[in-house]
Parts: structure tokens; C-alpha cells; sequence
């Protein structure tokens, strides 16, 4: 069980920050993706390569059977690959469907689907992205899907919302989009998949270059970089981190294992 003694009453723990296919393959950095505690709600998104594994070894512990919610933002491997495994912890081979998942429409549908119809059908509510969208989670906390542009699959960012909780958002992988400033502009704390040093036209990543452009327009208390390539990984992104951050914003480079408390942001 979550050690609620412990770990702060709202987190997130990165279970990975690994990004593209070379990091996922190599292990450079693991990709787990992202624990997320915050009003009751405790779930994963993007639950890639490992996931469960590091949700094993954590300290202080987790455990894949407290999970009530899982949230993918798309199918990539490296943020689905544990999806199944993760709806076996959540729902234990219940014999009535138990916890909730959110998703893009394409990560059950075609040849391709990353949930197995037999894990789909353990899960109590089954919810589905779209633009603007507000999802309630199992305890009445929400998630906003915000849509993004990631190589010709459905994909879309989070912004989570609570009564009397602060609110965050996910910027997954993307190219730098027009209605990010509007939409994010409530989030206290942003964490941003930036793979890249600098924008590059034919990948749908964002850049160390477009988050530096992003906090200077939305100043959240705390961003935070992870998703990171082998370049920036190369560059050091702690280094990158610091020089993007502004008066307004601090900006931390995530690593392996990080807990930020969403209360403190700290």
C-alpha cells in the first residue's frame, strides 16, 4: 500500500523520464512515466516500458493495486507498453469493474489497440479524450484534455483540477502549439515532454527553445522538463533548466524517481 506517512498528501513521482525510442530502448533514463496522488485520485499516465517494475522498487513504496485511474495521452509504446499490466493491479481480477481510464479513441480501436478487449473489460468507466473535454475521476477530482499535434496519432496534454487542490498540467509529446498559452494559463506547476534542444521542423516534439517561449507568456510557479532526448541529455538539463527559468518560474530538469509535492511545489 501507498505509505501515506510517507509521501506528501498531493504528489507526483516520475517513474521515468526517458524520451524518444533510443532512451526507451537504451535505458538511459527509465520510462515509467508519471505517479500522480492528488485529491484521492491515485493513478499513472503514460505507463511505458518498466512502469510496473519501478512502481515495485519504489521507496517509499507504491503499489500498482492502489491505482484507481490510468491515463494514457497516446498509443506510443513508450507511453503504453505497461497499460495492461497496470489494469491487473487496478482492478486484481475483481469479479465486479473497478477504476477508470482516459484515453485517445485510437488506443482501442484498429489492429493496433494497446488495451486488451479483457483488461478493457475489467475497468469500470472507460473515458474517452477529446479537445476541451472535462473528465471526473473516481473522486470527483477532473482532468481537461488539451489537444496536440504528435505524428499522425491522437494525442492530447492534461490540466488536473480540484476543489480547494492546486492545478497542474502535462504538456505530453507535441509540436509547440498556438492554444497552449490560453489553455494552460491556470496551471501552477507544467511539466512539458522536451525531447529537443531546439525545434526541429519535421518532429513533433517540443524544445528546450519552445518551453523557454511557453514560461515566458504563462509564468507558472514550477516547470518541469522531462521526456528528454539524448542531445539535451548531452547538453545537461539541469544546465538548460536554470537558464529558462524566470523571475516568475522555476524550472527543474526531472530525473529518475523525482517526487514534487504539488502543495509546496516542492
Amino acid at each position: 500500500m501507498q505509505n501515506a506517512t510517507k509521501y506528501p498528501l498531493n504528489f507526483v513521482r516520475f517513474l521515468g523520464t526517458s524520451g524518444t525510442r533510443f532512451i526507451m530502448l537504451s535505458q538511459r533514463r527509465a520510462s515509467g512515466g508519471i505517479w500522480f496522488t492528488y485529491g484521492g485520485s491515485r493513478g499513472v499516465i503514460d505507463p511505458g516500458p518498466g512502469s510496473l517494475v519501478r512502481i515495485c522498487d519504489a521507496e517509499p513504496p507504491l503499489s500498482a493495486i492502489d491505482i484507481n485511474t490510468i491515463i494514457l495521452t497516446h498509443k506510443h509504446i513508450d507511453h503504453s507498453s505497461d497499460m495492461n499490466a497496470l489494469v491487473e493491479g487496478m482492478t486484481l481480477k475483481s469479479r465486479e469493474k473497478k477504476g477508470s481510464a482516459l484515453m485517445p479513441r485510437d488506443c482501442v480501436s484498429g489492429g493496433d489497440a494497446v488495451l486488451l478487449k479483457h483488461f478493457a473489460d475489467r475497468i469500470k468507466d472507460i473515458h474517452f479524450h477529446e479537445d476541451r473535454a472535462v473528465t471526473k475521476l473516481v473522486t470527483g477530482t477532473t482532468v481537461e484534455s488539451v489537444a496536440h499535434k504528435h505524428h499522425g496519432v491522437e494525442c492530447y496534454g492534461l490540466i488536473f483540477r480540484g476543489d480547494g487542490l492546486p492545478t497542474w498540467g502535462v504538456i505530453s509529446d507535441t509540436s509547440a502549439q498556438a492554444h497552449f498559452p490560453e489553455r494552460y494559463s491556470d496551471c501552477r506547476m507544467l511539466i512539458i515532454n522536451t525531447t529537443l534542444p531546439l525545434p526541429k521542423a519535421t518532429l513533433d516534439h517540443m524544445s528546450a527553445a519552445d518551453a523557454e517561449s511557453l514560461m515566458q507568456v504563462l509564468h507558472p510557479r514550477l516547470a518541469v522538463l522531462t521526456h528528454m532526448g539524448n542531445m539535451l541529455l548531452d547538453m545537461g538539463p539541469e544546465r538548460i533548466a536554470s537558464r529558462i527559468s524566470t523571475d516568475q518560474t522555476r524550472a527543474i530538469a526531472a530525473t529518475d524517481g523525482m517526487i514534487i509535492n504539488l502543495d509546496e511545489l516542492s
